[in-house]
């Protein structure tokens, strides 16, 4: 039987395995199609067991719901072919079947499994970060990595992306300094890993070194911008660099220029970031025109998707200033809590729904009432999944709900709390201007 570029077998031809391999190559570099060189080397040999579960895999974490026809088209295959796997290659078919019920947090625990005894599985350690990224837990997204990362080769191919996503998992636990390190050795080993320059990205975030964001980003741009699964996402990272500087005419050039036209490819990861983006602007006063009307109608077909909370907030922001398609969203919310299945149910209901009304109440002028919301579920949000930058759009318009609410004494504290947490000028600054008034 033919092994993989990791040592590992793999049920089909020594060409379905070769072009595996380029698929995973993929996937760790957020770039290529990794799915169209799957399909192609299933549509060549039918016994390539493991292509329809990887297919069906990443359309979901592309955030397809499971009834969509190539999650359950791949997910037949996949079952046609099981008794022709091996026993990892059926846990993967198990794991992602179970995603597809809406159980993440079990399907996390078979890829673990997998892990265990086959440390240097890069489709599982893959899908086991995209599921802990979507489940908030950064503690597992950290321990994941540092599990299998002695069983990794130096000369492996795919090595220097397993530093990148170490360098991750641990900027999400707030250890920068050891985060810095590993996203730098992985992009010293490869320029164009863009996983590792995200992580590094986020560094800079989290420890308010905006202008050394901006430089890095700007310089490092060449490398990075064909990984299409990612370049618009380290695009965004700069504008928030950029928002912290005051520069927010050229956040809104780079979104015409860049967020806006990539929207048309409907990627949830766009729609998210173009949706943040308006939203973190408006919160710092700046007019955006029209722009809402664009990334509002991209959003609108996904009012029943309920894949993510977090998914959904965003779309809360795209939706806040239009009545209809809100109103049809919270519809579409209610009859989800009441009849819906899996893991993202209890989620919406304890943390999501809170947000999304908060954001409502904000969009129609009801600060007090938004920041009301928003202060008891503040801690928990983590549970809607993303990272620390991406939920820090809720800490933030908690602060300015409080400011425009005329609540001092509380929008000094929330101040208080994010000048000692980012301590800029900009934010100690605005802390002294409200002690002051």
């Amino acid at each position: 039987m033919p092994r993989d570029a990791q040592g590992l077998e793999v049920t089909g031809s020594p060409d379905s395995v070769e072009s595996y391999d380029r698929a995973i190559a993929d996937y760790y570099a957020l770039g290529g199609d990794p799915v169209g060189k799957l399909k192609a080397a299933l549509a060549r040999d039918n016994c390539f067991a493991l292509a329809p579960t990887a297919i069906a895999a990443l359309f979901l974490a592309g955030g397809f719901r499971s009834d969509h026809a190539e999650v359950a088209r791949a997910l037949k295959t996949a079952c046609a072919l099981s008794a022709r796997a091996t026993p990892r290659e059926r846990l993967h078919l198990e794991a992602v079947e179970t995603w597809a019920e809406g159980r993440l947090r079990d399907a996390t625990a078979v890829w673990e499994e997998i892990l265990v005894d086959h440390p240097t599985d890069a489709l599982a350690l893959r899908l086991a970060q995209d599921g802990y990224f979507f489940l908030g837990t950064s503690a597992a997204l950290r321990d994941s990595v540092a599990r299998v990362w002695p069983e990794w080769r130096a000369d492996d191919p795919l090595t220097s992306f397993v530093m990148g996503l170490r360098a991750f998992g641990l900027e999400e636990t707030g250890d920068y300094a050891a985060a810095e390190h590993w996203a730098r050795e992985a992009l010293a080993r490869n320029p164009a890993d863009a996983w590792a320059a995200h992580a590094l990205a986020h560094v800079f975030e989290m420890t308010s070194r905006p202008e050394d964001g901006v430089a890095f980003l700007t310089a490092s741009r060449n490398d990075w911008r064909d990984a299409h699964f990612m370049a618009g996402h380290n695009g965004w990272h700069l504008a928030l660099y950029l928002i912290e500087l005051g520069r927010t005419d050229e956040v809104l050039d780079g979104f015409d220029r860049h967020v806006l036209p990539a929207l048309a490819d409907d990627a949830t990861l766009d729609r998210c970031d173009a949706a943040s983006l308006l939203w973190r602007l408006e919160l710092e006063g700046v007019d955006v025109g029209d722009r809402w009307m664009a990334v509002s109608r991209q959003w609108a077909p996904h009012v029943h998707d309920h894949v993510l909370a977090f998914n959904d907030l965003h779309l809360a922001f795209a939706v806040a200033r239009e009545p209809t398609l809100r109103d049809l969203f919270r519809d579409a919310l209610d009859a989800y809590t009441r009849e819906g299945e899996g893991d993202n149910v209890a989620v919406m209901a304890a943390v999501g729904r809170p947000l999304i009304e908060a954001m409502f109440d904000f969009a129609e002028g009801r600060y007090a009432e938004a920041a009301e919301r928003i202060l008891p579920v503040r801690y928990d949000v983590w549970r809607i999944g993303g990272s620390h930058a991406q939920r820090d759009v809720v800490d933030l318009t908690a602060v300015v709900a409080a400011e425009r609410a005329g609540e001092r004494n509380l929008a000094r504290a929330l101040l208080a709390e994010r000048a000692a947490l980012r301590p800029t000028e900009r934010w100690q600054a605005r802390l002294a201007r409200l002690r002051g008034a």
